[in-house]
């Protein structure tokens, strides 16, 4: 299996509040070298400085080179049976530390470490925090259907057992490639754990298949089981899940109850159907208030200030529109019938749009972690035309451009995504780690499988 290994690269572009002339002086003299070779390293679109490293050693170097002023990201690159894979154009200008000429890079990092003991050779403009920080991503249609086509030959050869190593590969590829202040998100679970909860949740369901035929009775008994355990599979799905994912070297968390969950995914469901409909987006909002509020990064919790009313004002901003579109179903079914399956294809795509825009928006808009806020503005016309060039292109290509709509719509939503800092936001990092230290490592629960709820 493939390891997640990086690149550090700069893309031509510096800190803020950081002049070009005082970042060209101040990695002359982190390198060791020329002030031509320092331009010419300013001028480049893409320069890889360092390559193949891990993600805490990457961390570490590209946090010495903001101080110099310098805009660094990590590029994740897939090295597989010791040979990492990359283009010649990729190669770094820079000597590695194996040359008979000492590394410039290693030379930057030893040269930074004695002026911060001697408090030397210090940026000559302070760096300014940014107000708003925007999350980035990566990753292309290219890349991905590589990653796709794969998964899927190989989850058919092996009759859906390889699924689960699917799962681990997109999901490292997608966390792999979203990243905020050059730090990229990670996917830490292990395939034998996903397979297994799948495993047993086939197993069940199989198992209460023919117990329905020999004993009726039993089949039911079992049914009524499986939904009284539908919210503690999925706290144990989304506790799964948060506990996988990092940045930073601080895992995500979630710490639902089975009494939240079931009055979330159960009762108000119930209830919205009861009414029906009409307490619907209620029932929405207390899922979503429920995930939000009770997952965690490291041992902070997040905050969510939506209201029903909210929530409320979406779906009923959908009424019109369904009518109409109910009314054009119906109008097409008579007047031309093949233009039946358009029209209702057309609405159901519109109500995907219009719900993924309006939902992602208030929930990340309503979603803080102590005193930073997150930031969504995506707008419906412009997700409407790719989800609808998305489906078009899906269907004209019998599948195949999967890969590419997938990345498209995530890039969407990413890039339209920013952190609104409350404050020095590498100390409140800082202050996570320590205070990760202190509770210790993590108990690993007896239960820790993902049931793909």
């Amino acid at each position: 299996m493939a390891e997640i290994r990086y690149n550090i690269v700069f893309r031509g572009e510096i800190m803020a509040g950081f002049a070009p002339g005082n970042v060209k002086r101040n990695i002359t003299r982190l390198f060791s070298i020329s002030e031509e070779k320092a331009g010419q390293i300013l001028a480049q679109k893409r320069f890889i400085l360092k390559k193949d490293l891990d993600e805490r050693t990457a961390w570490k170097y590209a946090e010495v080179l903001k101080k110099a002023g310098l805009q660094i990201f990590l590029e994740p690159v897939e090295v597989q049976a010791g040979i990492q894979e990359q283009k010649p154009s990729e190669t770094p200008l820079m000597q590695e530390p194996g040359d008979e000429k000492k590394s410039a890079y290693a030379g930057a990092v030893e040269t930074v470490e004695i002026s911060e003991k001697t408090q030397g050779a210090k940026p000559a403009a302070a760096e300014k925090k940014p107000d708003k920080i925007p999350f980035e991503f990566r990753g292309s249609g290219s890349e991905y259907f590589r990653i796709w086509l794969v998964n899927i030959l190989l989850s058919i050869i092996t009759l859906g057992i390889y699924s689960a190593w699917a799962k681990v590969r997109k999901n490292q590829y997608f966390y792999g490639n979203t990243r905020i202040t050059g730090a990229s998100f990670e996917y830490l679970a292990k395939p034998s754990k996903i397979l297994k909860g799948r495993l047993i949740v086939a197993g069940f369901f199989l198992f209460q298949g023919l117990l329905s035929k020999i004993l009726p009775i039993a089949g039911v008994v079992l049914s009524i089981t499986f939904v009284v355990a539908i919210p503690w599979l999925i706290t144990r799905s989304l506790a799964f899940n948060a506990r996988n994912s990092s940045l930073r070297n601080i895992r995500f968390a979630f710490n639902g109850s089975y009494r939240e969950a079931a009055k979330a995914y159960l009762l108000w469901p119930m209830v919205a159907f009861l009414t029906l409909g009409i307490m619907f987006p209620y029932a929405y909002y207390r899922q979503r208030k429920f995930m939000v509020e009770n997952s965690g990064y490291g041992t902070t919790g997040f905050k969510f200030n939506a209201k029903y009313g909210d929530y409320n004002r979406i779906f009923l901003g959908l009424l019109i529109p369904v009518l109409i579109g109910i009314l054009l179903i119906a109008g097409s079914f008579f007047l031309f019938p093949p233009l039946f399956i358009l029209v209702a294809l057309a609405l159901y795509l519109y109500i995907f749009a219009f719900i993924s825009v309006k939902t992602g928006n208030l929930l990340y808009n309503s979603s803080s972690i102590v005193d930073h806020r997150f930031e969504a503005d995506m707008k419906l016309k412009d997700y409407l035309f790719i989800v609808l060039t998305n489906s078009l292109a899906t269907a004209l290509t019998l599948g195949l451009f999967h890969p590419w709509a997938k990345v498209r719509s995530m890039k969407y939503k990413i890039e339209h995504l920013q952190l609104a800092p409350g404050g020095d936001l590498d100390g409140f990092v800082a202050e996570s780690k320590k205070q990760i230290n202190a509770v210790g490592s993590e108990a690993t629960d007896f239960m820790d499988i993902d049931f793909g709820l």
